[in-house]
């Protein structure tokens, strides 16, 4: 029985183990490396209801040779190596937005279109070979946070293809780096922005910046 390991917190991490379930995935086959913050408490409760395998830090000892790791909605550094497989979930489009705040910087570099990558990892933050990639249209009524939720909402939808990609050994294709951009994880000045334009950008409740 394969074992998968889940780095992960919050509400779209009960999203993505509930999929798993509906793939035929057992808990006992899961291992989640999860934060301990007040903030994560329902994703803490939905793991202990389910009696799966939790941490609150990254123990790699725990990690069988022939794991997948599996990094979504995941901000903490991990240390890739050669024994399990790793893959990510990126809420933004690869290559050309790399880092954080992919919606944020979509809006305001007055794109058509955000989405989601799922890729391979690499001891360079959002470098490897791209598994998955999906697009989404920006719409007049759209916010950073209605695009980071329908950007997670979507990628779920495509766990199914990507776990069989990877399964069966596929290894993605290269990105062109040279394409791309790597923003930080700073909230970036918007005052030289129309207000509308401002607002679409600052409404991510329950708070920003």
């Amino acid at each position: 029985m394969k074992q998968i390991v889940l780095i992960t917190q919050g509400s779209q991490a009960i999203q993505l183990i509930r999929k798993l379930f509906e793939l035929g995935y057992k808990p006992e086959q899961l291992l989640v490396f999860t934060d301990g913050e007040v903030k994560n408490e329902c994703f803490i409760q939905f793991i202990l209801y389910y009696k799966i395998a939790i941490s609150f830090e990254i123990k790699y000892q725990l990690i069988k040779s022939d794991a997948l790791v599996i990094s979504y909605s995941n901000s903490r550094k991990i240390n890739i190596n050669d024994h399990a497989t790793f893959i990510n979930f990126h809420p933004g489009l690869l290559p050309r937005y790399r880092g954080s705040l992919s919606t944020i910087h979509s809006l305001i570099n007055n794109e058509e279109t955000v989405g989601g990558t799922w890729h391979y990892m690499t001891d360079k933050i959002d470098y490897g070979n791209i598994i998955s990639q999906f697009s989404i249209d920006i719409t007049d009524n759209d916010t950073a946070f209605s695009l980071n939720h329908k950007i997670f909402n979507e990628s779920i939808n495509y766990l199914s293809r990507v776990l069989h990609l990877v399964n069966n050994g596929e290894l993605g294709y290269l990105q062109n780096h040279k394409k791309g951009k790597f923003y930080y994880n700073k909230f970036p000045d918007i005052n030289h922005l129309d207000k509308k334009l401002q607002k679409r950008i600052t409404y991510f409740p329950p708070e920003y910046k």
